[in-house]
Order: C-alpha cells, then structure tokens, then sequence
C-alpha cells in the first residue's frame, strides 16, 4: 500500500478546479420547500395567499399587498437547531448531524400605503422587502460500513476508460487526477482498459453547509372597490452558499491482503444572481363576505451562477489552486391557489395550494467571445446542457404544496397561530447519477461522485402575537421534517455489458445501499413591527 500514500503526497500539488453543476446540486441551490419570513407569516404555515396584509406575501402573492390601509415597516431574525439526526439502518449505515443552533437575519421590509378613495381605485401600496427562501446550514456525516467491495474508484476507473476512448477533455476532473497517477486505477494489461484494483471495505462522508437562498422583492399592488386586489413583485434572487466536504474509504488489496485508504476533499464556494416577476390576484367573490380566493403565477427564476472549488486528494491543502466555471439554471413556473377568511375579527384561516414541475428546471452554460474572456464578461445567450436537462427529467418530477394556517384573537392585543405545510417528494423512485452515461458538458469539471435524493418534507408552525397601539411583536416556531437518501457513489459500472463485470464477475450486480439521512431542524424567529 506504499503506493497508495506516495499518491497522496503527489497529489498535494493537484490543481483546484471548479465543480460542474449538476441535476442535484441545482436541486439543492433553487429547492424553496421551505417557510421563512415574518413569524407571523410562518405562525401560519404560509397559508396567507388569500389573506394577505403580511410583508412575507410578496413573494407568495403579489396582490396581498394590496390589503394593507396602513404603511408598515418590520423585520424578523432568530435561530436555526438542527434536529436529532442519528440511528442505525438495516446495513448499519449512520448518520448524525450538527447539534448547534445558528442566528439567522430572516427578512426586513416596509410597506407604504396611499389611501386613493377613489370612486374605483381605493388603494395603492409600494412594498419593498428582504427574506430569506432557503436556508443551506446543515451538517452530517453518513458512514457506511459495508461497501460490498465495490469502490468509488470503480466508477472513476470506468470514468476514465470512457473518456480516453472518446477523447473527452480530462485536465480538469476527478477522472483525469485517476489517469494521470496510475496507483489509482491501472491499465488491464490483457484489455487495455482502466481498472482500480483495490475492494472497497468501507466509508465516511462529512460534509458542513453554510449560507442561504435569499430574495429581495419589490411590489405594486392596488385595491379595486374593496373587492378586487391585484400586484406585481419583482423578485431578484441570490444564491451564496459554502460547502466542506471529506470522503475517506477503506479498502484492500484483494491479491495481498493489505489494507489502505484514501481521501478525497471538496470545498466549495457558489455566488450567483437570478430574477423573476410574480403577479397576483385576490377576490371577495360575493359583497359583504370576507371569504377571498387568490391565485399567483411566479415565472422562472433565471439564475447565473459562478462557482469556485479547491479539491485534492491529501491530508494537507496548503498548495491547492483556485479556479472557476460559470453556469445556469431555469427553474420551473410555479402556480399557487388559495383561499381565506375571517370570522367576526376574532379568528383568521387560509389554505393554499401550490404546484411545480420541477423536471423543468434547465441547466447551462453562458456563451463567451475570445474578446471578453479574461476579464469574465459574458455575451447574452446561453448553451444549454441538453444530457444534464435530460438527467434532470428523468430524475424529478411535479411537486405539490399544501399550506394551511389559522389564527385566533382572545383579545384584540393577543393572537394564538397554528400552521401545517406537506411539501410532496420530487424525486422519482430509484434515480441514479450515472456519470459515465451523461454526455454533459458538465462532466469535465466534476470532482466528486456523490448525490443525495429527497423525501416529503412537513413543517409544523406555531405562533404568538402581540399588538400595542401601533407597535407589533410576532413569535414563531417552526419544526422542519425531511429523510434523505445519501449515495456516495453510482453503481452502473457493475452492469454485466461493463470491463469491470467481465473483470470482477463475482460483483456483477452489486450495488451499496444508501445511507438513510435526517434533515430535521428546529427554528424560532422573532419580528418587530411599527404600522403607520
């Protein structure tokens, strides 16, 4: 196993380079089944589409803004706990999480209100605000204790045979580090093929997340007749997101029975911007009831996006290098429905409906001119990812959305809020992340192996207000539910058509099961208020 360490130390020079986007981590950027804003707003599980009259409903529904009789300025911040993430599966496979709670600065905002008292036009508001879509903390860890004695270097030998054989650009990926420093994977004398001729025992993956998907929203909305209310937000998007990740496998040389590992480290930054326009519409349908519909349609957010990467294959990072890859992505149209009232002032409900299709999203890349290259300026147009757009296809699909919320005033100072979001898979059943299949662009920047699929999310809020004069204090807590499926690596390369099955018949077949991950995390916010 000397040979596996002197690799090591070769590689502390190895070139940093930009990780590719890819179907999951565009996923993971652009994915809102989340509720965040004002704590009254999240009190209520969001179902305020049709309600409106909250800062937070600018982005849900343009029109609720439209509500507001007087103008009001607010913000809201608080702290994020991971929930309990540990335990067992049927392959004692394990998973654990951070347990320390972060600050987090949720939303800022105000809303001007110009009383009209016109004979049509009753009000119009301006509204400007800052929140927060999603949040990207996380810490986990996922051991797998049983590799089946496959590895990722497996897939990595199959990466690189394919790859020379079509004579694909490898300068800058996890493929082409293999090729280049053969006590990696190694050429089969007898085929000519790469293979990596060590069993995979076992493995660790850590990964640290940090930053958010934050929104800053601009509206205007007006008040027809007290009956009909309509707005329109322009919405600008920004991504910022940090990520650490380490994998570290275990494994042995099955002709000398020696035993060696190695490790493989990410880190990663990705800043980007992105827009859209949303357009809402409230309606009290029948006069004197305070029964109200709503409807919304947000368009894509259109997101350039620039990522930057350290990666080595070392205990020690001092000498990497730094560089960078730009990209794209569209996400899908969205569509919310809704539909609320008040009984006697006393008691508020909403309920709201949302739906996407995330298999929609679109992934790719800015065109540039030899002219406008060195200093990092693109022209208009884009090239699309057409085999990335076709993983993502495959794997997501429609995604449904379900709040509900309800309020309750004992007396006019205090109120009791209570809310429910079910946020539907949008994974299909058993999606893959074959590298070696995917004709992508993509594919020449990818350092890593690894993906991670989602489940159902639920959230349950609960919340408390206050009201003096014209100040507010809004409380809020919220309980996030979500299980993952980790993946350190695919294993298509065990198919019986693969050099590795015709090498390795006795793993023909083979897969490593998942491991199972808690997303579960506690959340309290707080807003303060003044209405003018």
């Amino acid at each position: 196993m000397k040979k596996r360490y002197s690799l090591m130390a070769v590689l502390l020079m190895a070139t940093a380079i930009a990780k590719a986007q890819d179907t999951y981590m565009n996923d993971r950027l652009t994915a809102t089944d989340d509720i965040d804003g004002t704590a009254r707003f999240v009190g209520m599980g969001g179902a305020m589409g049709a309600l409106g009259a909250d800062l937070s409903v600018i982005s849900s529904n343009p029109a609720g803004m439209a509500l507001f009789r007087k103008s009001d300025i607010g913000m809201t911040f608080g702290a994020v706990v991971p929930g309990k993430a540990n335990g067992w599966n049927s392959n004692h496979n394990r998973t654990y999480g951070e347990k320390l709670p972060r600050g987090s600065f949720d939303q800022m905002g105000f809303v001007w209100a110009a009383n009209i008292d016109g004979p049509v036009l009753k009000y119009v508001t301006f509204s400007a605000n800052y929140q927060k879509k999603a949040n990207y903390n996380l810490g986990f860890y996922a051991d797998n204790l049983n590799l089946n004695g496959l590895s990722q270097m497996d897939q990595v030998a199959e990466l690189v045979t394919y790859n020379e054989k079509e004579g694909y650009n490898m300068d800058y990926n996890l493929a082409g580090f293999a090729k280049d420093w053969s006590y990696v994977v190694e050429t089969n004398e007898g085929s000519g093929q790469y293979v990596n001729t060590y069993r995979g025992e076992r493995s660790r993956y850590t990964r640290h997340q940090r930053g958010s998907l934050q929104a800053f929203d601009l509206n205007f909305a007006f008040n027809l007749n007290d009956r009909i209310y309509t707005g329109l937000t322009l919405g600008i998007d920004n991504i910022d997101f940090l990520s650490w990740s380490a994998y570290e496998e275990e494994n042995v040389d099955p002709k000398t029975g020696e035993y060696g590992d190695y490790m493989l480290y990410n880190d990663r930054q990705i800043e980007g911007k992105g827009f859209n326009v949303k357009w809402g519409l409230i309606a009290r349908p029948v006069e004197g009831s305070p029964f109200r519909l709503g409807l919304a349609v947000e368009t894509p957010t259109w997101y350039r996006i620039r990522n930057s990467s350290l990666f080595d294959l070392s205990n020690d990072k001092d000498e990497t290098l730094e560089s960078y890859l730009e990209s794209t992505i569209r996400t899908p149209w969205r569509a919310r429905f809704s539909m609320g009232s008040t009984v006697d002032n006393v008691l508020a409900w909403g309920v709201e409906y949302e739906y996407a299709n995330m298999a929609k999203t679109k992934a790719g890349y800015p065109t540039y001119s030899y002219a406008d290259w060195d200093d990092y300026r693109s022209l208009s147009q884009s090239t699309a990812d057409v085999a990335m757009n076709q993983l993502t296809k495959e794997t997501l699909k429609g995604q449904h959305t379900v709040r509900i919320g309800l309020e309750a005033k004992p007396t006019s100072a205090l109120a009791l809020r209570v809310g429910y979001n079910f946020i539907s898979n949008r994974y299909r059943n058993n999606p893959r992340f074959d590298q070696y299949m995917l004709d992508s662009r993509a594919m020449d920047y990818m350092t890593s192996t690894d993906y991670m699929t989602l489940g159902a999310t639920n959230i349950v809020t609960f919340g408390l207000g206050f009201r003096h004069k014209a100040f507010y204090a809004d409380l809020a807590y919220k309980y996030r539910m979500q299980n993952g499926k980790f993946y350190a690596f695919d294993t298509g390369f065990t198919s019986e058509d693969t050099q590795f099955s015709a090498d390795n018949p006795e793993l023909t077949g083979a897969t490593i099961s998942p491991v199972d991950v808690e997303l579960n995390r506690h959340q309290v916010m707080l807003s303060l208020g003044f209405k003018f």
